[in-house]
């Protein structure tokens, strides 16, 4: 046997002691790791490495995979004192590869009566992994025999009791492999190790539950806290990308005002002809760029999902500008927004049936690009404050339509002429929202939480709605705007033109010209974006959540949809994410009123003050 060295025992000893993270790599290639003080280990000895295996235990704050003739012994007697002595106990948890017959059982080794909630946790997690894989099955074995057949016991059982250690085994089936064809089903096994990772930590916090001197208020708080250079690196190798695109910049018309201007000289009878931003990138390098990146060599299931997603989401987007100006474009963008849900079409409906027509407040005032970036400038200064390290700035600028945000910067159309009551509202909007969530991502350690989530836009421009109506200013006119705006998509995916889109606003919802007319340039931008549908369907996505008990606070961690909520919530309880900034406008009483009714769930016609 191999020994490892007094010297490498104390000193992890000294770190785990000190409550400093651990990775130690050991005699014949094996490797500790230990994330943070954790009551529990998962151990895997090794007489050839299995990668796929070893991935399996990867997944764990604290782990240790070692090759079979490797005396782990006194490593072990020294960490699980360590543990107990600050927790009361620790759990080791001994995993090791069966396929006995091609069969899909896993077989928990554990004395009778001891943990017995710790194993039903462990069973009754395996059983839910039937939905991926029917045939699996558990076995519970009571048995003083908790390791392979070929080894010798991790350790003494008795000396093990008296220092409060609990050993289990666990044998785990792989099925996520034919050995004799050389091949490992590669969307399976994520999936597989995703779901054992979490059956593992619900299973170990059920021990510490009953067990142990318990700082963990949930069984995500057991996952990793620190990321690795791997993560870090593919993370950041996905931002730059992601960044360098500018897509909706490089997608967006910049004669979208002067084509206006003909459209009208033309009574509307001909098809405007929109001029774009050259595209300043070869989108076949950064494919090849793209997949370059090791998302695969990234453990953290949570964070390789999330990396993969988006790295697909740009992968479609790169396309998409190799195909700005045709069909493809169009057919792509709606795989990648997704395609427009009955229901909110027929909340477009709603709207446009309860309020059939826009209503001008009277004396309107009117504020143009100058009047509105000295309002908007003052929230910004506010949230500079709060954010140092970063440079929030507005620009006015003849390139852009209305107003839009580019990471934390505000950009203002040199033609801009709004109410001056929708004024706060749009501040909100842009600033309070888009660029708030922007600077909360920005100072996390995670890139992707402010370039966002496959898929943000929709729960992005949701909640920027939201605060349009939390603070008393979502008009007939804005609703009815979101409304248009599916229904324009809607058409166009039903193979509408430009013109018989324009006058389906225009004539049937009675949409005054210039705004049937930049709804219309919106969707049908780049050869069609069906991108503007998601604004109503995520602010109906967003009273959805707040109804069903959601918390408003988590949204605003950084940029990601709905979908992703439960994985910002795991790693902020593990404390890979930093709580949010939230916006100001939260403090006022007409924004806990009208939180309040959300709660209560509220019809989306109900949104507007009749």
């Amino acid at each position: 046997m191999t020994m490892i060295t007094t010297e490498l025992i104390d000193s992890v000893c000294e770190n785990l002691e000190e409550n400093l993270p651990i990775t130690k790599t050991l005699p014949e290639e094996g490797i500790l790791h230990i994330d943070k003080l954790l009551p529990y280990i998962c151990v895997y000895r090794y007489k050839k490495k299995d990668r796929y295996f070893s991935g399996l235990l990867k997944t764990q704050g604290s782990y240790l995979i070692v090759k079979d003739t490797v005396d782990i012994s006194n490593l072990l007697t020294c960490l699980s004192s360590a543990i107990a002595s600050k927790l009361n106990a620790c759990l080791i948890l001994e995993m090791w590869p069966v396929r006995k017959d091609h069969k899909a059982d896993f077989e928990i080794s554990c004395p009778k009566g001891k943990a017995p909630a710790t194993v039903a946790a462990f069973e009754e997690g395996i059983n839910e992994l039937r939905v991926l894989y029917p045939e699996v099955s558990v076995t519970v074995s009571d048995t003083h025999k908790r390791h392979p057949e070929r080894l010798e016991p991790l350790m003494n059982v008795d000396s093990s009791k008296e220092t409060g250690n609990l050993i289990i085994g666990l044998a785990v089936p792989t099925i996520y492999e034919r050995p004799e064809e050389h091949h490992v089903y590669s969307i399976f096994y994520r999936k597989f190790t995703t779901q054992l990772s979490a059956i593992i930590k619900r299973a170990v916090y059920e021990f510490i539950r009953v067990q142990t001197s318990n700082p963990f208020d949930h069984y995500l708080m057991l996952g990793k806290t620190h990321l690795d250079r791997l993560t870090l690196e593919a993370d950041a190798a996905l931002a730059e990308i992601s960044e360098g695109m500018s897509f909706l910049l490089r997608t967006t018309p910049v004669n979208s005002s002067q084509e206006w201007v003909k459209f009208k000289e033309n009574d509307f009878t001909k098809t405007p002809s929109f001029n774009y931003r050259l595209i300043a990138l070869d989108p076949e390098k950064e494919k090849r760029k793209l997949f370059g990146i090791q998302i695969d060599k990234v453990d953290d299931p949570t964070i390789s999902f999330i990396l993969r997603d988006k790295r697909l989401e740009i992968e479609k987007q790169l396309t998409m500008l190799e195909e700005r100006e045709t069909d493809s474009f169009r057919f792509i963008g709606e795989s990648l927004y997704g395609s427009i849900e009955e229901k909110v079409i027929k909340g477009a409906d709603a709207i446009l049936k309860t309020y059939p027509s826009g209503k001008d407040p009277d004396n309107i005032v009117k504020f143009d690009c100058h009047e509105f970036a000295e309002h908007a400038q003052k929230e910004i200064d506010f949230y500079q404050e709060k954010f140092p390290h970063l440079k929030l700035s507005l620009e006015i600028r003849k390139d852009v339509a209305g107003i839009m945000v580019s990471e934390s910067t505000l950009l203002i159309s040199t033609e801009l002429s709004m109410d001056s009551a929708r004024c706060d509202a749009l501040i909100q909007h842009e600033v309070a929202t888009h660029i708030l969530t922007y600077c909360n991502g920005k100072s996390q350690p995670i890139k992707q939480m402010y370039t966002g989530f496959s898929g943000y836009d929709q729960l992005q421009e949701g909640l920027a709605v939201l605060a349009e109506y939390l603070v008393d200013g979502l008009t007939v006119n804005r609703l009815r705007l979101l409304a248009g705006r599916v229904l324009a998509a809607n058409a166009m995916v039903g193979g509408a033109t430009f013109i018989e889109t324009f006058e389906l606003l225009r004539r049937t919802h009675n949409f005054p010209e210039k705004t049937a007319y930049y709804v219309t340039m919106r969707i049908f931008r780049g050869g069609g974006l069906t991108k503007d549908a998601v604004y109503l369907a995520g602010l109906m996505q967003v009273m959805d959540y707040l109804k069903d008990g959601g918390k408003l606070e988590t949204l605003y961690t950084g940029k990601f949809n709905t979908n992703h909520v439960a994985l910002i919530e795991e790693l902020l309880h593990r404390k890979v994410l930093k709580q949010p900034q939230l916006p100001r406008f939260l403090e006022r009483d007409i924004a806990k009123e009208r939180l309040k009714k959300l709660r209560h769930g509220i019809s989306i016609t109900e949104l507007i003050n009749k």
